[in-house]
């Protein structure tokens, strides 16, 4: 089987508490995966010393040896506009996304190679933690929410897709330059906005299972963060609307 050159994006704000469990699921795919890779990690204006930590950590030079690591500082504009600038900065033939804290290792794109066969062009992957088939420990409050949202987004964008939030996502580069360089939703709900522009492009949107652990630390707070995604998907819809409509117009 053969193993396709990836970007690996990873997206931080206030991570300094995780940057040790960072670098250990990155280390433990380098250690691995049988193609070339590199990865790509966007310090989102944090506040709390994670760029220092990133920089100054010992696998940082250790992958900087290798030329395998590119550390980016940039003003914070949401988790959106960090995975924006890391894909579009990206030089592999595949992108994945997929978070600091490690809730999905990045050895799963493993299982997904082996589920795949191969990584297609116009096919786009993303974990879903709603499949029978993943594993996943989460409390059951942030599971129904997570069911409320993604019903939301069903009837607010048309998106039959179970789990639009898991951030574990694999894209052609490609495809993934293509979709980021066009975003305009840079909060949380940034993913709902590339998921509907994909499917716009009638590109292939294929959940795939997953080992998710919830890790203490979460960023999103349900009620304050809640409202900003449902305001968010309503603006989405609006944007969509728009931007294939004038594309039909022309």
């Amino acid at each position: 089987m053969d193993f396709p050159s990836v970007s690996l994006v990873v997206p931080c704000f206030n991570e300094s508490n995780r940057i040790d469990l960072m670098y250990e699921g990155l280390y433990e795919f380098s250690q691995v995966w049988k193609g070339d890779y590199e990865f790509v990690i966007i310090d989102d204006g944090s506040k709390d010393g994670t760029y220092r930590k990133l920089k100054t950590h010992s696998r940082y030079f250790e992958f900087l040896a290798n030329n395998k690591i590119n550390v980016i500082r940039q003003r914070n504009r949401g988790k959106g506009g960090a995975l924006r600038l890391g894909v579009l900065c990206s030089e592999k033939d595949f992108v994945l996304t997929l978070d600091a804290d490690m809730a999905t290792r990045p050895t799963e794109l493993i299982s997904w190679l082996h589920s795949r066969g191969e990584f297609v062009y116009d096919e786009i992957l993303i974990a879903s933690r709603e499949l029978a088939s993943s594993k996943v420990s989460d409390s059951i409050v942030r599971h129904i929410i997570g069911k409320i949202f993604n019903f939301v987004i069903k009837q607010s964008v048309g998106l039959n897709i179970s789990d639009t939030q898991c951030g574990f996502k694999l894209y052609k580069a490609e495809v993934g330059i293509l979709l980021y360089k066009e975003l305009e939703t840079f909060g949380w709900a940034h993913d709902v906005e590339i998921l509907a522009r994909a499917k716009n492009y009638e590109f292939e949107i294929i959940e795939m299972p997953i080992k998710w652990t919830s890790v203490a630390g979460s960023k999103i707070r349900i009620i304050r963060d809640g409202w900003k995604m449902f305001w968010e998907v309503i603006r989405i819809r609006k944007i969509i609307e728009r931007t294939f409509n004038q594309d039909n117009e022309e």
